[in-house]
Order: structure tokens, then C-alpha cells, then sequence
């Protein structure tokens, strides 16, 4: 029964991390179509987009690079910029709130992986159409 769940699980994960931009879209339309509220919607589906990014970005890195250190890579970046943002908060307002870093961290990470996924996605169509294999 486990075995059955996590496989459907995982095929789920992997047929809406192939085209975030996609997932996207369906997701604000069926989102939208419960909260009628276009900027919750918006944040709502920009975080759930993001968890998609993540396995994508770092599946292309790895196989554009050879290397298996694609999501670990990312991980440490967003815990740099967690650091980061949450020092800033911290000298500016003397404590700080984790969970405003935390979404900071992970709408800035939709950005940069959305532009990281067009970047290599470019380079994936490129090297392919270079070297024709």
C-alpha cells in the first residue's frame, strides 16, 4: 500500500516538475477559481511553484554539469540568503522573524530558479544542438 502511495507520489512530482511554468498556470487558474483573490493566489502559487523548481533546476544542473550536487547546491545558496536576510533583519531591527526570512528566502529562490530554469534550459537546447548525439 506504502509502495504504491510513494510511487504515485513521485510520479506526481515528476510530471509537474517536468514544466514549471505549466504547473504554474494550472495551479493559479484552479487557486484562483477557490479564492478569488489575485494577489494570494499569486503568493500562494509562486510557493508551491518553487517546491517544483527545486527538482527541476537541480536535475538540469546535474545533467548539464555531470554531477549529482545540483540540489545541494541550491540548498546551500537558500541557506546563505537565509542567513544573510536574516542578519540584515537582525541588525535592523534587533530580533528576527523567522518566518518572514523564510518567505523572503523562498519567493526570492522562485525568482532566481525561474531564471536559472530559462538559463539552462537554453543551454540544455544549445549543447544538444551542438553536439548532436
Amino acid at each position: 500500500m506504502w509502495k504504491l502511495l510513494s510511487s504515485w507520489f513521485m510520479n506526481l512530482y515528476a510530471l509537474l516538475a517536468v514544466a514549471p511554468f505549466i504547473t504554474f498556470i494550472l495551479l493559479w487558474l484552479l487557486v484562483y477559481a477557490f479564492l478569488r483573490d489575485k494577489k494570494m493566489t499569486t503568493r500562494l502559487t509562486m510557493d508551491v511553484t518553487t517546491f517544483f523548481l527545486l527538482g527541476s533546476v537541480s536535475l538540469m544542473w546535474n545533467q548539464l554539469f555531470h554531477t549529482n550536487f545540483g540540489f545541494w547546491l541550491i540548498a546551500l545558496v537558500l541557506l546563505i540568503a537565509f542567513g544573510i536576510i536574516g542578519g540584515y533583519q537582525t541588525n535592523l531591527k534587533g530580533k528576527t522573524d523567522l518566518m518572514r526570512v523564510s518567505r523572503v528566502v523562498w519567493r526570492l529562490s522562485f525568482l532566481g530558479l525561474s531564471a536559472l530554469y530559462i538559463l539552462l534550459f537554453f543551454l540544455h537546447v544549445g549543447k544538444n544542438y551542438i553536439f548532436l548525439t
